[in-house]
């Protein structure tokens, strides 16, 4: 739902408050204002735009207007909107610091861009993201963080999908901060290597897939290391079956990082999935798009899709 900031103290923490008035909810404020009429424009503008990912042809006509000044206009809305670095900075109060990473490859008018995403658990929304073109490199992780650190935010530990780029960063500049890697990224891992191309498993694949989560989801690191123990022990294991319990072995300590005792009052999530559902919406969304003008306006369209991005709740195990 669109949330329009507050003209006095800039927050977003607002609710309608009958007629065509608004209430801001922060503590210190509890002015109630009225949007002008062109703000009325731009929210429709990105509400058409973004969220019902309507293109600029239909906002012509819906609109009476030419499509080229539909174009305009969502751009004109997209720019008056604040960064997604700016609401961090603002509710870094609300930050606890464990910090979750991902980044995904997008394919664009031929072109890859990788997006780059920074999450807060506490915040329970992103909290900052660069668009570069060309593949996930360690550099832009690096600078994304650099970023945060330069607004206030205090990193106490990550948790990521494993990726070499992201691993070489952390092990380098946060050697004494813990990363915890996505269990159920691994887990994915392990079992495309004992499933069929069109997703078909059998009853042995089934019972091994079984066992595998029973590994990855054990209680302790030394309980999981003896299921592994036992289940490579077995006669007769298939090629696939190998590769994925050889993968799980060199995966499984940082797999099991939130139950170290010198990092378990951190309670870190076993997973990074709570953000994947926003960088799917993102990639959608950029797939749709027409005619795309420029990098500039890839990188207004996405901080305006993370900034309406909802509260994701995100449970350690």
């Amino acid at each position: 739902m669109y949330h329009p900031c507050c003209p006095f103290c800039k927050s977003p923490k607002t609710i309608k408050h009958g007629g065509g008035r608004w209430i801001c909810k922060r503590l210190k404020c509890g002015h109630t204002f009225t949007l002008k009429n062109k703000s009325v424009r731009n929210r429709a503008a990105i509400t058409g735009y973004v969220l019902d990912r309507t293109t600029y042809e239909r906002l012509g006509k819906r609109w009476n207007v030419h499509r080229s000044t539909a174009y305009r206009r969502v751009r004109s809305a997209l720019i008056k909107r604040y960064s997604l670095l700016e609401r961090t900075k603002r509710n870094i109060s609300a930050c606890d610091g464990i910090c979750i990473l991902d980044g995904k490859t997008i394919y664009i008018h031929r072109q890859i861009f990788t997006l780059f995403v920074a999450w807060d658990r506490g915040l329970k929304k992103p909290i900052h993201f660069l668009l570069k073109e060309g593949g996930e490199k360690e550099l832009w992780y690096w600078r994304l963080l650099l970023d945060l650190k330069r607004v206030g935010y205090v990193a106490k530990a990550f948790v990521s999908d494993g990726a070499y780029s992201i691993k070489e960063l952390l092990e380098g500049a946060y050697a004494g901060l813990p990363h915890q890697r996505c269990t159920v990224h691994v887990f994915l891992a392990a079992r495309s290597k004992v499933t069929s191309a069109y997703g078909s498993t059998n009853e042995r694949a089934q019972d091994f897939i079984a066992l595998v989560r029973l590994i990855l989801w054990s209680r302790t690191l030394a309980e999981a290391k003896r299921r592994l123990e036992k289940l490579v022990d077995m006669p007769q294991l298939k090629r696939g079956e190998y590769e994925a319990l050889k993968m799980i072995y060199r995966a499984l300590p940082q797999c099991f990082v939130c139950r170290d005792l010198k990092w378990r009052k951190l309670h870190l999530p076993r997973s990074s999935n709570a953000i994947e559902n926003v960088m799917g919406q993102i990639e959608a969304r950029l797939k749709t798009r027409r005619g795309t003008k420029s990098k500039n306006a890839l990188e207004l369209l996405t901080n305006e899709i993370l900034l309406q991005a909802s509260e994701q709740k995100i449970t350690h195990n």
